[in-house]
Formats: C-alpha cells, sequence, structure tokens
C-alpha cells in the first residue's frame, strides 16, 4: 500500500472514532436533557466517552499486532471479546475516577450518574461498547483488505494480460522479420541486387511504422494500413506481378481502432499459402466495413488452394488468442476456404474510434497495392 493511501486510511479511522464517540456522548447526554444542566452533563458524559475513546484506541493497537502476526477472523474474534471484557475494566474504573472527582460536591448528581461508580456493575455494559466498537473496527480491516486483495489480483491479472499480448506481439515481428530476411537473402543470392536494395527499404520502412504503433494499444485502421501497405511492397519485390493487393474501404471506418498488426499476419497468411504456392498471378483482398456497431475486417485471396491446408498456424493463431484477450466473447473470427478455392478470414470486433478527424462519407474506397 502506498504511503498516501495509508496516510488516507489513518485520517479516516481517526475521524470516525472522534465523530463516534463524540456521538456516543450525545446518546448519553439524551435522556438526562431537561433535568441537570447541559454543561454539567455535557463534561461527564464526554469524560466517559473520552475514556471509551482511549479504551478502543489501545484496542486498536492490539489488533493491528495480531492481525500482523497472520492471525485470521476467528483468532481476531477470540482477542476481540477477551480485550473488550479487560478493557472495560479498565475504562469502568477510569470513568468512575473521573466523575467521582468531578460530582465530589454534588450528592444529587452522584447518586444519579455515578451510582455504578466507584463499583464495577458497569463492566459488563461497557465490555458490550467495546465489543461492538472491536467487531465494526474488525469488520471494516478484514473487508478493506478484501478489497486490496481484490485491486492487487486485478493489476496482477492485467500485467499477465499485458505481458500476453506483448508476448504475441513479438511473436508476430519476428516470423515475419525471418522471412523478410530470407527473401532478401534469396535475392541477393540469385543476383538480383536492385530489387534486395529496395526491398531493405520497404523493410525498413515496415519496422519504423510498427515500432511506431503502441506496443499494448491500439492504432487507427488507416495506420494499420500503412503497415499492410510497406509488408506488400517487400513481398511485391519477390512476387512481381504475381501479387496482386486490393484494399477496398468505407471512408468512414478509417478512424475506427484495432489492435496494431492484425492484418499483416492475415495478409502474410494469403501470401505465403496462395501466392508462393503457385505461378500464376493472385489477388489478395483486404476490406474494412461497418457493421452496425462492429468493426468487419476481411482478407481473402482467390488462389486454387491445391494442397492447401493452413489450419491456424503461428500468425492464425496468434491473431485469436490476441482477440480472445483483448475482445473476450465480444469478437468474431473465421477462417477457412472458400466455395471457389480461395481462402477468406474474418474478424468482427466492436467499433470505437480514435480523436476524430474531419468525418468522411461513408462510402467505399477501392485501391490497388
Amino acid at each position: 500500500m502506498s504511503t498516501t493511501s495509508r496516510h488516507g486510511h489513518v485520517g479516516v479511522f481517526w475521524a470516525l472514532q472522534l465523530g463516534g464517540w463524540a456521538a456516543y456522548a450525545v446518546a448519553l447526554m439524551v435522556p438526562w436533557l431537561g433535568r441537570y444542566p447541559i454543561s454539567v452533563m455535557w463534561s461527564n458524559k464526554l469524560a466517559i466517552a473520552a475514556t471509551g475513546l482511549v479504551a478502543s484506541s489501545v484496542l486498536r493497537l492490539v489488533y493491528r499486532r495480531v492481525a500482523r502476526d497472520g492471525a485470521g477472523l476467528a483468532t481476531l474474534g477470540v482477542t476481540a471479546v477477551a480485550a473488550s471484557v479487560s478493557g472495560a475494566f479498565v475504562w469502568n474504573g477510569a470513568a468512575s475516577a473521573i466523575l467521582g472527582r468531578s460530582l465530589q460536591n454534588d450528592s444529587v448528581l452522584l447518586g444519579a450518574l455515578g451510582s455504578t461508580f466507584p463499583r464495577f456493575d458497569g463492566v459488563l455494559y461497557h465490555a458490550l461498547v467495546l465489543l461492538t466498537w472491536s467487531l465494526l473496527y474488525i469488520g471494516a480491516r478484514h473487508y478493506r483488505a478484501l478489497v486490496a486483495e481484490r485491486e492487487r489480483s486485478l493489476h496482477a491479472e492485467s500485467l499477465a494480460r499485458e505481458a500476453r499480448l506483448l508476448a504475441l506481439r513479438y511473436q508476430i515481428g519476428p516470423h515475419f522479420l525471418f522471412n523478410a530476411l530470407n527473401a532478401i537473402s534469396t535475392l541477393v543470392v540469385t543476383d538480383r541486387k536492385t530489387d534486395a536494395t529496395t526491398a531493405i527499404a520497404r523493410l525498413a520502412d515496415l519496422l519504423r511504422v510498427s515500432l511506431e504503433a503502441p506496443e499494448r494499444g491500439t492504432i487507427t485502421l488507416a495506420s494499420e494500413l500503412e503497415i499492410v501497405r510497406a509488408y506488400v511492397a517487400i513481398e511485391r519485390v519477390r512476387f512481381a506481378d504475381r501479387l496482386q493487393v486490393v484494399i477496398v474501404t468505407e471512408a468512414a471506418t478509417l478512424d475506427a481502432r484495432l489492435p496494431a498488426m492484425i492484418l499483416q499476419p492475415l495478409v502474410e497468411n494469403a501470401v505465403r499459402h496462395a501466392v508462393a504456392a503457385r505461378d500464376e498471378p493472385t489477388t489478395v483482398t483486404v476490406s474494412a466495413v461497418r457493421a452496425r456497431d462492429d468493426l468487419v475486417l476481411v482478407v481473402s485471396d482467390d488462389g486454387t488452394g491445391n494442397g492447401d491446408s493452413r489450419g491456424f498456424g503461428v500468425g492464425l493463431a496468434n491473431t485469436r488468442a490476441r482477440l480472445d484477450d483483448l475482445y473476450p466473447g465480444v469478437y468474431r473470427f473465421l477462417a477457412g476456404r472458400t466455395p471457389h478455392g480461395g481462402y477468406r478470414a474474418e474478424i468482427s470486433i466492436p467499433l470505437s474510434r480514435g480523436p476524430l478527424v474531419t468525418p468522411a462519407p461513408n462510402v467505399l474506397e477501392a485501391q490497388v497495392v
């Protein structure tokens, strides 16, 4: 617990402690109002409340010490009973001494108020008062401990979730980087140095835009599409006209927010399994539309599907895992072959927006990368 929070709890305790015992003194006065001077009644009842405040403050120290030793609620309960009875003897004796001295010249009031003093006939009453205070204090302390434990649990859960998301994100990076470097190596080996130089420049562009994306947060669809374009530029160096990429978006969705690098693995999946698997030109289509309160993202290809058993490899499995963490129970992720032999992956997530730019009309815009 932080120092500020601890000081805050101490301040609340003493505010309640002083206010509660002041209210107790007032309650003691009520039955005697109109029978004796208020000033006399107030001073005497305040003396009783003050000794109770001191007794309960001492009990607080006892309970804190027992709690620090790891005692459970049962042990604290037994301690509360024993401490309340012991404190009642001290409280009763101290209050009787104070009242006896203050009322020694008023035999009538002393007889009315001090009939239990200096005898200990009031010990049971005072024990019940202290036991009530003790149970309230222990209950409040236990509740505060439960709240603190819940907060620690939620914080630990949040850190674990962030670590998982980062791990999934970092798996995508090295996985793609290995493939890109392998492609560049192939260009060098085949003496396509100009293409290799171009690919290295495009790789630098991709690393820049991907590193600029927040590690744990979201980015706009427009920024995510920049990552896709940078990736496609690298693969175009390898495949030339065999790779065609079409991006179709509703202009009004460009400021929608989504997890960084959620589309790139899907496009890479299409390139690896559809484009690289045949010599004919292959078109990969990336689309984004709004469907009621959802953002629907689709990556599809028109490959033949021959020998294609993609399943959920690293890219698709990581995509599903990230969606599970970020949108539990409120997303849809479908992936599979199309009736015409191609492959289609669809993500549907709740639509949320970043800081709004100039509102754009809700029209489809298609771009060939």
